[in-house]
This record gives C-alpha cells, sequence and structure tokens, in this order.
C-alpha cells in the first residue's frame, strides 16, 4: 500500500496547481490514508466464486410494455404535440444549429 505523507500530498498538489495550507494538508494526509486502507481492505476480501455484478443491486427490473398514445392533430392536421413549440419546422421542433 502507498503511504500517504506530507511530501506525497504537497507533490499531488503542486501537480494539481492547489494551493494548500499546513491545516488542509494534514487533513488531507488523514482522509486520503483512511480512504487507501479501506481500499486496501477490500482488495483483502475473498471473492472467489463470487459472479459480478452490472448493478448493485440484485433484483430484475420490472418492465411495462410500450404504450402508444395518440397526440392528435390540430384544425391544419398538424401534431397537436407541436402547439408547445417556440418554433417548427417539416412538421418537427426547430433547434438551433449545433453544426456548421
Amino acid at each position: 500500500m502507498i503511504e500517504v505523507n506530507e511530501g506525497l500530498i504537497r507533490k499531488v498538489a503542486e501537480l494539481s496547481r492547489l494551493e494548500l495550507n499546513e491545516q488542509e494538508i494534514q487533513e488531507y494526509v488523514k482522509s486520503i490514508g483512511d480512504i487507501l486502507k479501506h481500499v486496501d481492505q477490500l482488495s483483502q476480501v475473498n471473492t472467489d466464486g463470487i459472479e459480478p455484478m452490472v448493478y448493485g443491486v440484485d433484483d430484475t427490473l420490472r418492465l411495462r410494455p410500450d404504450e402508444v398514445i395518440e397526440f392528435g392533430t390540430d384544425e391544419h392536421g398538424k401534431p397537436k404535440v407541436l402547439s408547445s413549440a417556440p418554433e417548427v419546422m417539416d412538421d418537427g421542433y426547430k433547434v438551433p444549429q449545433i453544426i456548421g
């Protein structure tokens, strides 16, 4: 395990362009040291025979079937959903051009 000391914290702060005072350096020595101790503890756990999980919860998703909802058209035959659009173009929402 990497030893977290003032020298390491000062070096990381320098590389990161951070200005840390003495109190902050001491706090980082302790907090980062604690984090690395916890990671080291986790790496020692025997995981033989344990399958990796995609999600943290071992549960199947409860999906519902898709349902098509008709919005209908206005008196001009245009989709009603476009009535809330600030600008319409070719029977769709007009959005700002991204690529010139």
